[in-house]
């Protein structure tokens, strides 16, 4: 709606993750090596935790989107609230299979063959788990933990990447043979004031602004609303620029901020 106003390609501030909108600030540049750590050196489990809205998924499909496609086969799997059993299933499904039974064996069986030839055509499997802290069932955790038995070569079939806002930590906790198992372990913080100017001018440049659009001085407000977490940076700032546009106003300053503070209150 206001994109030509601001001469802009696409939107800059959507709250869906974007790997191409991807910004490295040094918190996202540490979790992205780590994991990538993780992954290279078939460590098994790594475990990325955030407030929501801090980037865990944009880190990770950033990641996704580095990784040699022809030597990496890379899954998300979004909706983790299931039993032992639909784990499996839905971990199958996300890796291509079709045709499943209700055996948990023939399905466990099925996974490792999966794994063992992507290992044999030099094809390293990874499974990121988003949302893990909803996972109530124990059982459901200790079924990922046991993925990593399976083994070739002395290194895991599998790596595994658990995202979670800060709850996972004391699922974990409770659970001492998959917190043992954890090589990597992050907090991914948010933004500090330089950092959240930093983000809004990447992310405008990165769809085509010829200029900053928002004042220096609408950055500390909008930086004390946010608290620096990105979603909450891309809810106001995208207010910010419809508000601008409906006014036909040349630049986003602090009266526009604190417009679009309210009106998302």
């Amino acid at each position: 709606m206001y994109l030509e106003y601001w001469g802009l390609q696409k939107p800059p501030f959507g709250n869906v993750p974007s790997q191409s909108l991807f910004f490295r600030s040094p918190q996202h540049e540490e979790a992205f090596n780590r994991l990538l750590y993780v992954i290279k050196h078939h460590q098994g489990v790594a475990m990325l935790t955030g407030e929501v809205g801090c980037g865990k998924t944009t880190v990770t499909k950033a990641l996704m989107n580095y990784l040699d496609k022809d030597r990496y086969q890379f899954q998300l799997l979004s909706n983790p609230a299931l039993s032992p059993l639909d784990l499996i299933k839905a971990i199958l499904l996300n890796f291509g299979e079709k045709s499943l039974s209700s055996s948990k064996p023939v399905l466990l069986n099925k996974l490792e063959e999966r794994l063992i030839n992507n290992a044999r055509q030099d094809i390293s499997t990874v499974l990121a788990i988003d949302e893990a802290h909803v996972i109530s069932n124990q059982g459901t955790l200790d079924e990922v933990r046991m993925l990593l038995n399976m083994q070739a070569d002395e290194q895991f079939l599998i790596t595994i990447i658990l995202l979670g806002q800060p709850p996972l930590l004391k699922k974990i906790k409770n659970l001492q043979p998959l917190k043992e198992r954890i090589s990597i372990k992050y907090n991914l913080e948010s933004l500090d004031v330089d950092n959240t100017l930093r983000y809004i001018k990447h992310r405008l440049k990165s769809v085509g602004a010829k200029s900053g659009i928002f004042t220096n001085e609408a950055i500390p407000p909008l930086y004390e609303y946010s608290c620096g977490i990105p979603l909450r940076i891309n809810n106001v700032c995208d207010r910010c620029l419809l508000i601008g546009f409906m006014r036909k106003t040349k630049l986003i300053d602090t009266r526009i901020v604190a417009d679009a503070i309210e009106d998302l209150q």
